[in-house]
């Protein structure tokens, strides 16, 4: 089994416990979004679809869903522990037009012209040479296969990011680290620009990128469970890797305290900016 993308396959597995707890909420954040560029992908019946960067495989299965009986999806996912959650998931449900697949999309061998689609929600900003992956999805694709994936904007576009960062910022003295914007990470596609010189270099055209703005709703009694969930994933969680004991409760208590103070009527309203991205072989 090939993986040219080292760091980020042991990224991965050491994030996938917190990531299969936080799974709910991590689903609070990206399901809207993710559900918009699957309607984009306007699947029909008895098609075949991959899932990249899968996860723990619920966009998997509504693929599979939406392909119906006569239709596959293949998700396919850099950490094995989270594919354990989707294959779990599947047989549970008795999802039989689904599969699987434990790989590195950038070198992995998916055949040639074997899907008529291509999906992806959030999956695609961690590719260390992306015109290399994306190339390589769309050597899988059939002439005329369309792509449908949704990518973070930047985080100024992200209040639901920006609180939790800016108040961990104020308790170390230091922002949380960011990748460079050539580098993966969750605002590796964020420039548009970007996006369309990648999938252009990668073979695909009709690129269509639609920005999407919306809000992230809290209600106050969440807050806690928020603040939690924040210092235990992305960049604060990158802060906070290092922190003793007391610097970590100190930065929780900040994260509770910025979102208490943005709330209005009960909840707290944090800003949610996404790239909805299609193209085609």
């Amino acid at each position: 089994m090939a993986f040219a993308n080292i760091e980020q396959a042991e990224f991965w597995s050491q994030l996938a416990p917190t990531w299969l707890e936080l799974e709910d909420q991590l689903e609070a954040v990206g399901g809207q979004p993710g559900e918009l560029a699957m309607d984009r992908l306007e699947l029909l019946p008895g098609r075949k679809v991959v899932d990249l960067g899968c996860g723990t495989g619920r966009t998997t299965l509504e693929l599979a869903s939406r392909a119906g009986p006569g239709g596959q999806a293949v998700g396919v996912d850099i950490s094995a522990e989270m594919l354990a959650r989707g294959r779990e998931r599947a047989a549970r449900l008795g999802i039989g037009n689904v599969e699987f697949v434990h790989a590195d999309i950038q070198v992995h061998d998916f055949g040639e012209s074997r899907f008529d689609a291509a999906y992806s929600r959030f999956g695609v900003m961690f590719f260390t040479g992306p015109v290399t992956a994306f190339a390589n999805v769309g050597r899988a694709l059939r002439p005329g296969g369309v792509l449908s994936f949704v990518c973070w904007q930047g985080v100024f576009d992200n209040e639901w990011m920006l609180i939790p960062g800016a108040a961990v910022a104020e308790v170390t003295g230091s922002l949380p680290p960011m990748p460079g914007p050539d580098e993966p990470g969750p605002f590796s596609l964020a420039d548009p620009g970007r996006v369309r010189a990648v999938l252009d270099a990668a073979g695909f055209g009709s690129v269509t990128i639609t920005p999407h703005a919306d809000h992230i709703v809290i209600s106050e009694d969440r807050i806690p469970e928020v603040a939690m969930a924040s210092a235990r994933t992305g960049g604060v969680r990158e802060a906070l890797r290092d922190a003793d004991d007391r610097t970590r409760q100190r930065a929780l208590a900040a994260i509770e305290q910025a979102l208490r103070g943005r709330v209005e009527d009960g909840e707290v309203r944090a800003s949610r900016g996404v790239l909805l991205v299609t193209a085609s072989v």
